[in-house]
């Protein structure tokens, strides 16, 4: 078995196919249509990959919205409809991107989780824009500088109480979570000594919290200009020192663990450490850029093991979203709210509210999204999807259903048993036991007389034919493999 960041060759032992494309796809973004895997095909793993990621790197800075430095008296009096109106709209816009965008929008909820904070706790829609803003710009790039800038951010500065760290009484919990969380991991070389100096160098930064003001400023009647011994190191350092001390004399603990993060998001739970430590030496090589880190990751030998595909429980929004990807539905050129709506309430209902994850730590992924409840309630959200789409468009129209399964049918379309499998392998990435799929072909018939299958009545022609497709995939979203990527 290799395992290795060795650049991936294809070979007759681990060929470039559908499969793999599909895999590269779920994990880099949330998953994709029948015909953009096949056009895929024709580029190399690395070419690919290096498209993708330059694609969603160079995008534009997100736009912003007409709300976006408004402090509280900016809403009109008396009336916090609008409020809570563009709140609302905003957390939908970012699921939109997530469908649209694709990798980026995925990197940065990937930052959101590790760089917590939640809107029900500041409560202040500048702030979250701004909060969001950050995630985006600095997603694939400094990671030194990325640190820096979402410690000032409005939403850091109140959800960890920066805001209330002054010289008179330190508070140390920003102190605490930049190297716990942010940065080194929980006890990974730091001291509860360290906390309390870097807690003292961070001192003076204020926001108005109270008015919804969204620019932060420096209070130097609040800053301790006393010495702060951390990491042993001695000085009257302050918040841009703090980072440099980390990033100079902590580098390796840094470098790991940001890797071994982004290693159990995109790979798997289990951290292989050897790989890690590859990915680690590449970012500090990098002087903390964190683009290379995902080329290389993704190129990698590693990344398209067996093993890897189908491993992870995908998140409620990647369980939602993927539903879209893969039907092929085209929500960039006829947007349907409806659809977003049922996506942003159905993966907060979940456990996965964009902007509100469930505690500083984070969603914790993996198992602990299925439950008994959460799984019937994942079971009904995607029949609802599937729904929306056949039926009330979504710029998908229900022929488009019977040109998939044209498109996976190998040319045979009159076998319902080919169909059918092609429609697995496209919606699963892989095959289903044999007493699993007798079941889903009998799905995919449903109430068609049999006989039509013998005499030839039934082509993927068929008048009913999308019902069928539409059938199965009611079946398919509650088999456990509908829940992995």
């Amino acid at each position: 078995m290799v395992n290795t960041l060795t650049p991936y060759i294809p070979s007759s032992e681990k060929p470039w196919n559908a499969r793999r494309v599909q895999h590269l796809y779920q994990r880099l973004a949330f998953g994709t249509d029948w015909e953009t895997i096949q056009n895929s095909l024709s580029q190399s793993p690395q070419d690919l990959v290096n498209q993708l990621i330059s694609t969603a790197a160079n995008l534009p800075e997100p736009d912003e919205p007409f709300w976006a430095l408004w402090s509280y008296d900016d809403y009109p009096q008396d009336d916090m409809q609008t409020y809570f109106q563009v709140k609302s709209e905003f957390f939908q816009r970012w699921i939109q991107e997530m469908i649209q965008e694709g990798v980026r929008s995925k990197l940065a909820l990937f930052w959101h989780n590790h760089f917590v904070t939640r809107e029900e706790t500041y409560e202040c829609n500048s702030y979250m824009w701004t909060y969001y803003r950050v995630l985006h710009n600095y997603a694939f790039g400094d990671f030194k500088e990325f640190v820096q800038q979402i410690g000032l951010t409005p939403a850091m500065l109140v959800f960890l109480n920066g805001n209330l760290n002054v010289a008179a009484q330190p508070n140390e919990n920003y102190a605490r979570e930049l190297m716990e969380l942010f940065t080194m991991g929980e006890g990974n070389g730091y001291t509860q000594d360290d906390i309390v100096e870097v807690s003292r160098a961070l001192t003076g930064y204020q926001i108005n919290m109270y008015a919804c003001q969204v620019a932060p400023f420096f209070n130097p009647g609040l800053y301790d200009q006393t010495p702060k011994t951390i990491f042993g190191q001695t000085g009257n350092w302050n918040y841009l020192n703090v980072h440099d001390l980390i990033f100079e004399y902590r580098q390796e603990e840094v470098a790991n663990f940001i890797c071994g993060k982004l290693y159990k998001f995109y790979v798997y739970e289990e951290i292989d450490e050897n790989i890690v430590q590859g990915l680690a030496q590449t970012f500090i090589d990098n002087n903390w850029q964190i683009e290379p880190v995902l080329r290389q990751l993704f190129s990698s030998e590693h990344f398209y093991e067996e093993r890897f595909i189908n491993a992870r429980i995908k998140s409620p929004l990647e369980s939602l979203i993927s539903t879209v990807q893969l039907s092929g539905a085209e929500l960039n050129t006829n947007f349907d709210q409806n659809l977003i709506g049922t996506i942003t309430y159905g993966a907060s209902n979940l456990g996965q509210e964009v902007f509100n994850p469930v505690d500083v730590a984070g969603w914790q992924e993996h198992h602990t999204w299925l439950s008994e409840n959460t799984m019937t309630r994942r079971w009904s959200l995607c029949t609802n999807i599937l729904n929306n789409i056949f039926n009330f468009g979504s710029g998908f129209l229900q022929n488009d259903f019977r040109a998939l399964a044209v498109a996976v049918s190998s040319s045979d379309e009159t076998d319902p048993l080919v169909v059918t499998q092609g429609l697995v392998r496209h919606f699963l990435n892989r095959d289903l036991d044999d007493n699993l799929l007798q079941i889903a072909l009998q799905y995919f018939k449903g109430e068609i007389p049999e006989n039509y299958f013998q005499d030839g009545t039934w082509t993927v022609n068929y008048a009913d034919m999308p019902a069928q497709v539409l059938n199965l995939l009611f079946y398919l979203v509650r088999l456990p493999e509908w829940q992995l990527c």
